[in-house]
């Protein structure tokens, strides 16, 4: 009583306060979360049948179900699906044969923090100041977005790490044996003049990023963002330069699934936009201007990157992708076998990169499998991977249905990119990053699906269209 009539907790009030006491609970819960972990494992070692992550997920849940009435208004079909993905999970821990991977129930417990980010979009205070919030967020985005292309272009130029190890810049070089480089086109080796090279192979661009092909996910979204600020800026003339910008970084970061998926899903963006009658001749011209002068500027470099097919490429060209190609084939047989000698719960979360040469003859690179939907079924089971092409049938079909605007088109199309380059790489999957791309998309369409399904639920919600 003495506290409470001494202190003044009106502040809590503000939603700035609010903001700032949830990120700090965050930030602090996963060096918590690890120290705890470890303490069980002293205790305990580590087991599959009982962990610290099920006191705190499970317990969770009871919470939630002990504070029915005050919780219901999050739950739905799309939610329930979510939770059932991360039980999945678990469960394919449970199920698993032999040694664990170290990380999996870290892993496991950051994943879980996704059904927390889909449901935050249906929290009151979203409601109350979602064209706040998402101006706030596009701001800080499109800040780091024009930061990170400035490093990429200059990464190329430079060939070199601009010395942001802060940030996490990776360190590489030519002296590192990477798949990052490519091969500089004879017809423009005097370009040697300018950009440093080695043996006529170039360093692709990283940005802050581990791989260029991650980075080139990250500018996927924030381009196919600045298409949505074209469509709804007064002045065009910023956004129009910074897509510039930001197209030249991702073609420099030369992801082959990144560029293909960028262009299918800018093409279903304007698609898109056009059936709902929305005006975008002018913004179409000028994404399609840039499209074909930077094409052409770079044209020699996609060819011999085989944008265009294993045709026009050189024949060393062509050598320096068969380790590769055979890399990712082996992990492909790998993830098939382990499909169908475990196909209902999988071989475990985290586990295929352990477990990887039990299931091929020959020893194969410490690497996931490129394919996201593989990836699901092979260490979670196929169980998994239904629960989670459900959650995305039925998310993309409400949208289509209920939910059609710049915005939710936007994160429609963010989606469907990474679910592209989801057929040739992992990281839309296996990083946290990946995660937090596809839950908060979804999260943000299902608070929209919601709305317009259900005019009621709340007379201040507002889309921001």
């Amino acid at each position: 009583m003495f506290i409470k009539s001494h202190i003044n907790f009106k502040f809590l009030e503000k939603p700035i306060f609010r903001f700032i006491i949830f990120a700090t609970l965050i930030i602090i819960s996963f060096p918590t979360f690890k120290f705890f972990d470890h303490f069980f494992q002293k205790i305990f070692g580590l087991n599959r049948y009982l962990h610290f992550f099920d006191l705190i997920f499970f317990s969770f849940l009871a919470f939630c179900l002990y504070k029915k009435k005050r919780f219901q208004r999050y739950f739905s079909i799309n939610l329930s699906l979510v939770i059932l993905y991360i039980i999945l999970m678990r469960l394919s821990i449970l199920f698993s044969n032999g040694e664990l991977h170290h990380r999996a129930f870290n892993d496991l417990f950051k994943t879980t923090f996704m059904i927390l980010l889909f449901s935050i979009f249906l929290t009151k205070n979203f409601e109350k100041n979602q064209k706040m919030i998402i101006k706030c967020f596009l701001f800080v985005f499109f800040s780091i977005a024009l930061f990170e292309t400035i490093v990429g272009i200059e990464q190329f130029l430079l060939q070199r790490p601009l010395g942001f190890t802060f940030l996490k810049e990776p360190i590489f070089g030519h002296e590192f044996g990477s798949s990052a480089k490519i091969l500089l086109p004879s017809k423009l080796n005097f370009l040697t003049q300018f950009i440093p090279s080695q043996k006529g192979e170039l360093i692709r661009a990283h940005g802050t990023f581990i791989h260029p092909n991650i980075f080139a996910g990250f500018l996927n979204i924030s381009t196919l963002l600045s298409l949505y600020q074209l469509y709804k800026a007064k002045k065009r003339f910023f956004f129009s330069l910074f897509l510039f910008l930001q197209m030249s970084a991702l073609i420099l970061t030369f992801s082959r699934a990144a560029l293909a998926a960028f262009i299918l899903s800018a093409s279903i963006f304007f698609l898109l936009m056009v059936l709902k009658k929305y005006d975008v001749k002018k913004m179409g011209l000028v994404f399609l201007s840039l499209l074909i002068i930077l094409t052409a500027f770079f044209s020699s470099f996609l060819i011999e990157r085989g944008l265009v097919g294993n045709l026009f490429k050189s024949t060393r060209a062509k050598m320096l992708d068969i380790s590769s190609n055979n890399t990712r084939n082996s992990l492909k047989k790998v993830s098939v076998n382990m499909i169908k000698k475990h196909p209902y719960f999988g071989v475990g979360y985290r586990n295929f990169l352990i477990k990887r040469d039990e299931y091929f003859i020959e020893k194969t690179q410490r690497a996931y499998v490129h394919n996201i939907y593989l990836l699901i079924a092979s260490q979670t089971g196929l169980f998994s991977l239904f629960v989670f092409l459900l959650l995305l049938t039925k998310m993309f079909k409400d949208t289509f249905e209920f939910s059609l605007n710049p915005l939710t088109i936007t994160c429609l199309c963010i989606t469907i990119s990474f679910l592209l380059i989801g057929f040739f790489d992992h990281y839309p999957i296996s990083t946290h990053f990946g995660n937090m791309v596809f839950f908060a998309c979804l999260g943000f369409l299902n608070y929209s699906i919601r709305i317009s399904k259900h005019p009621a639920y709340s007379q201040r919600a507002f889309l921001y269209q």
